[in-house]
């Protein structure tokens, strides 16, 4: 008994000495929850609509998730490299001039991109398939207001409002889309993609009006009514190029299932998507560090304290590792049954899941290293990677997915998630002086370089305090 409350003692005062694993931890726990939650919401929707249906759905579903990045700018983005300086620094007029700058710019973008998509599909409604046309529609209505969303999840996550960007997207909406699926069912509608993509439109606007209010009043709270800095080019200028960054990312992300949409039939894509939904139980570990880790060191850069910057990287790093393989290891473990629940003919994504799941131990070896790049200004270089990566991803998979099918495309991701990591440590390396790999022995270098100062810190420091 003894032991237990000494291990417990251990664990509460490293978790309250850094706040970040604390912050990390709590949202793990809510996003882990709202994920089985989201699970169960598409393993219910695979059941109702037919699986041709579905597959399009998955696609649609898709495109909205890159696409709508298109309406922010990049903002969503920036933010995390501006509010966090500026709240450290207490400039709170610029806080506030950054917002509005940051809102008009997503707002009118939204627009734009909505506009513009609508205006697209009417020229070519005559070479798109049926099938696809309603779907297509519903995509394109449902892409602003998720613009707006991702620019609030944005704001959320430099502010450290971590539960409200996870509880409203992950956890309100599955069920609203739930409740509607069900109801859609039961007045004798036909489930079709187009009906859930108009179910997820609808939702969203809903929750993206009640954010926008309790974020405002939070602002309000933390700023009181000071007026804000007036518009700078500099944000602009600055944040501009994480739009194709972002896009360029997101396409990475999801470049697997793009790609088996236009190489394979839906039924196909279905599996695959059931699958990779399946392994992604295991990735929410990555997934809450990311939301806590940028912000972390956007302050530590803010401070400018370099060893505290590499204690943070270190410690994000090690945590969403060493978490990641027992993740990945449980989920696989239990494969069978999660495909099981989308039905009998989705069991053959075992071997896909498999494949993905070594993918990610490979990803979350490298931690946050994309959003510290980010934080710290070298967003090019991070854009660079993530280009490679998508190029090299789709020409491996266009060799891999004729022989291999959905195999080859979870193949060619897994391999270009190690080149990823393998690229992100050097560059990373070579423009920061900085090391983001996780804690492997033989790999760790000496010294870690500052090349902002000339001097050379032993790496022996660096790791004392973590």
């Amino acid at each position: 008994m003894d032991t237990i409350f000494k291990t417990y003692g251990r664990i509460s005062y490293y978790l309250r000495s850094n706040r970040n694993i604390a912050d990390a931890a709590i949202t793990l726990i809510v996003r882990i929850l709202a994920a089985l939650l989201a699970y169960g919401v598409h393993v219910l929707i695979a059941r109702f609509l037919a699986m041709e249906q579905y597959g399009i759905y998955v696609t649609m579903w898709t495109w909205l998730v890159v696409a709508h990045i298109l309406g922010v700018f990049g903002f969503s983005e920036s933010c995390l490299r501006f509010l966090p300086r500026y709240t450290q620094r207490k400039q709170y007029h610029w806080a506030i001039g950054f917002l509005k700058t940051g809102f008009w710019f997503s707002t009118l973008g939204a627009a734009f991109v909505g506009v513009a998509g609508l205006l697209t599909i009417w020229a070519f409604k005559d070479t798109i398939s049926p099938a696809y046309l309603f779907p297509l529609i519903m995509l394109v209505i449902a892409l602003p207001i998720m613009s707006v969303e991702l620019y609030l999840e944005g704001i959320s996550r430099a502010f450290g409002w971590y539960l409200l960007t996870t509880i409203p997207a992950y956890a309100i909406r599955p069920v609203l889309i739930a409740i509607g699926v069900l109801i859609a069912n039961e007045a004798g509608y036909t489930l079709d993609a187009a009906l859930v993509l108009a179910l997820v439109a609808g939702s969203t606007t809903g929750i993206v009006i009640v954010q926008i209010m309790i974020i405002l009043k939070r602002i309000r709270k933390k700023f009181g009514s000071l007026e804000g800095g007036r518009p700078r080019k500099f944000w602009v200028t600055s944040t501009l190029p994480l739009l194709l960054y972002h896009g360029v990312d997101e396409l990475y992300n999801w470049s697997d299932i793009l790609i088996l949409g236009f190489m394979t039939p839906a039924p196909e894509v279905a599996i695959y998507f059931a699958a990779q939904r399946s392994m992604s139980l295991a990735s929410f570990i990555q997934y809450a560090f990311m939301l806590v880790s940028a912000r972390e060191f956007s302050i530590a850069n803010a401070m400018r304290d370099r060893n505290e910057l590499q204690r943070r990287i270190s410690t994000a790093t090690r945590w969403t590792f060493w978490m990641t393989v027992p993740a990945v290891a449980l989920t696989f473990a239990v494969g069978y049954p999660l495909l099981h629940m989308f039905g009998p003919e989705f069991v053959p994504g075992i071997q896909v899941m498999g494949v993905l799941g070594l993918g990610l131990i490979i990803r979350a070896s490298v931690g946050q290293a994309s959003d510290l790049l980010v934080v710290l200004g070298h967003q090019y270089a991070n854009m660079l990677v993530s280009a490679g990566g998508l190029v090299f991803n789709i020409m491996l998979s266009i060799i891999l997915i004729p022989s291999f099918g959905i195999l080859g495309a979870a193949m060619a991701t897994s391999v270009t998630y190690a080149l990823r990591a393998v690229a992100l440590t050097v560059i990373t390396r070579k423009l920061t002086g900085l090391w983001v790999l996780a804690d492997l022995p033989v790999l760790k270098p000496t010294v870690a370089t500052n090349p902002n100062s000339g001097k050379v810190t032993p790496k022996s420091e660096l790791y004392k305090s973590v």
